[in-house]
């Protein structure tokens, strides 16, 4: 019998977010043909040529099938919707209960959010991903927690209440993947969990993507030419947010510089549609011929192709690194979590991880590492793909084969 499964934490903005929700309708597809596939959205994807689905699946819609003051909920949602609409914006008028008449036909939800819940992110965000939790225990549907971050938990006295929230919440799910041993220990350590396994990232272990299994009709990836001996700069709006902008631009200009000098070239590109500001900043840093700017908005597929054409790329992106990483492609990374340093550690490359935004951060240490990367390069691709080939040995998706997640 068809199982009807529910992917939540997932978006097409962010293509970190857009390629674990191609791996996982990819594996889901893989492992159980016929399953009907919907991805909890906040309506903004253009989801035709997909053969998946979607749920309008906002703050709003998810308090509507929790019964949160549902009447109440449903007058506002329609009143913004209908303005949005009178505007000439795009709406969602009128699809605010798809999520309470499809839940009680969901036999799992898969939650594949890269980081949600700790103290650096706001309630908001926090409480949005609980429910989620929240939503599988009220429909009394088993609910798995695919690799992703957590932590920490070092809540202000304000903000306390969400830790008693999620003892109660996460001993739910059936299982919990932690990505991270740092977040994997604070599940053990601050909760006691008994559900909880280490794991690393899913699009690390996902071997390929069967297109057919993604789109309903081919799809054209448009992928530019890229001269030979390049890097590639990928930025993180979110450094800027953590750190010194006028720092981290500083640390940009000497990059450049230092890849120039190596006689590179340089392409500045967006991972995620919201870099391309950040991407711009960072290229009116230095004039040259060598310097480029890649304005396109990449599908994850396409950053995928793509990122094969660099000896090397010096990424602030999570998945951005992880992308270049299941390609065997080397990489600096400049992170602003511990889940970089986790992820440079598993593919043995701490060396070249780190830091943006701590105030010790010293830029000597970043070029040196540019010019051991440009010597040893293809030792590290070496490396990296050994390292690649023993993560795939395992799948965190087996648990669909075993059946017993439904029981």
């Amino acid at each position: 019998m068809a199982k009807n499964i529910l992917i939540s934490g997932a978006n097409f903005i962010n293509k970190g977010a857009q390629a674990m929700l191609f791996v996982t309708v990819d594996e889901i597809k893989k492992r159980m043909p016929g399953s009907n596939i919907y991805f909890a959205s906040m309506g903004d994807a253009d989801m035709e040529g997909y053969a998946f689905h979607d749920v309008f699946a906002s703050d709003d819609a998810k308090a509507i099938a929790l019964d949160r003051n549902r009447i109440t909920v449903r007058y506002i949602r329609f009143l913004k919707d209908f303005v949005k609409m009178l505007i000439g914006r795009k709406d969602n008028l009128f699809r605010s209960d798809e999520l309470v008449k499809l839940m009680p036909s969901i036999d799992l939800i898969i939650d594949i959010s890269g980081y949600n819940l700790g103290s650096k992110w706001s309630v908001q965000i926090q409480e949005s991903y609980l429910d989620n939790l929240r939503l599988a225990k009220k429909y009394d549907i088993p609910i798995v927690l695919m690799p992703q971050s957590f932590g920490p938990f070092d809540y202000e006295a304000d903000q306390f209440f969400l830790k008693d929230e999620i003892a109660n919440l996460l001993p739910y799910a059936k299982k919990i993947y932690a990505r991270e041993k740092e977040g994997y220990q604070m599940l053990k350590d601050e909760f006691h969990l008994r559900n909880t396994e280490l794991s690393s990232d899913l699009v690390l272990q996902n071997k390929g993507i069967d297109l057919k299994n993604i789109f309903s009709e081919p799809r054209q990836f448009v992928v530019p030419e890229i001269k030979s001996n390049a890097a590639a700069i990928v930025p993180n709006r979110q450094c800027f947010k953590h750190g010194n902008e006028n720092d981290i631009l500083s640390i940009y200009k000497r990059i450049i510089e230092a890849l120039l000098d190596k006689g590179k070239e340089v392409y500045i590109l967006a991972h995620s549609s919201d870099d391309l500001d950040s991407c711009k900043d960072i290229f009116a840093l230095c004039k040259s011929e060598h310097l480029h700017l890649l304005k396109n908005d990449f599908s994850c597929l396409e950053y995928d192709e793509l990122v094969k054409r660099f000896d090397f790329i010096v990424c602030s992106r999570y998945h951005g690194a992880v992308h270049a990483y299941r390609n065997c492609v080397p990489c600096i990374l400049l992170g602003w979590a511990v889940k970089y340093e986790e992820l440079a550690q598993l593919f043995e490359q701490r060396k070249y991880s780190f830091d943006l935004t701590s105030e010790d951060l010293d830029i000597s240490k970043i070029t040196d590492a540019i010019e051991t990367m440009c010597m040893n390069g293809r030792k590290e691709s070496r490396i990296i793909q050994d390292k690649l080939e023993s993560i795939r040995k395992e799948n965190c998706f087996d648990f669909l084969s075993k059946g017993s997640v439904f029981s």
